[in-house]
C-alpha cells in the first residue's frame, strides 16, 4: 500500500517507483489517486551517476513541484548540472530508506531488477 506524500494543489500525490528496463535505475514519479501527476526521474543512459541513489531530475517538472519534493525530503538538493543533448538536468541524491516508507512494493520489485542485473 503506497503512503500518501501529500496534498498539492489540492491533489493528493503519491510516490511510485520502477526501474528503467535498459539500464535498471531508478524511476520515480508522482501519481494523484487516478493519473499520472509527474516524472520526477529521466534517465539519461549515456551519462554516468555515482551510485544507484543518485538521480538526474526531469527538467519538465514544475519549480514548484520540485520545491515539495525537496520539503518532503523525497529528492536531495542539486549536487550538479549537466548538459545533455539540448537539456540541462540537475543530479540529486535520494534517500532509499525514506523512498520505501512510500512506495514499499515498487521498492522491492526496483531492489530485485537491479539484483537480477549484477548476476549476469
Amino acid at each position: 500500500m503506497k503512503k500518501e506524500i501529500g496534498n498539492y494543489n489540492g491533489d493528493n500525490l503519491y510516490l511510485t517507483i520502477a526501474s528503467y528496463r535498459n539500464n535498471n535505475r531508478i524511476y520515480l514519479a508522482v501519481e494523484t489517486d487516478e493519473d499520472l501527476y509527474a516524472d520526477i526521474t529521466i534517465n539519461l543512459s549515456d551519462m554516468m551517476i555515482p551510485d544507484d541513489n543518485y538521480i538526474f531530475v526531469n527538467g519538465d517538472m514544475t519549480k514548484e513541484l520540485r520545491t515539495f519534493l525537496e520539503k518532503k525530503k523525497i529528492i536531495g538538493e542539486t549536487i550538479e548540472t549537466y548538459q545533455y543533448n539540448m537539456g540541462r538536468y540537475d543530479m540529486v541524491e535520494v534517500d532509499f530508506d525514506l523512498l520505501k516508507e512510500y512506495d514499499p512494493e515498487g521498492f522491492k520489485e526496483f531492489n530485485k531488477n537491479k539484483d537480477n542485473d549484477m548476476e549476469l
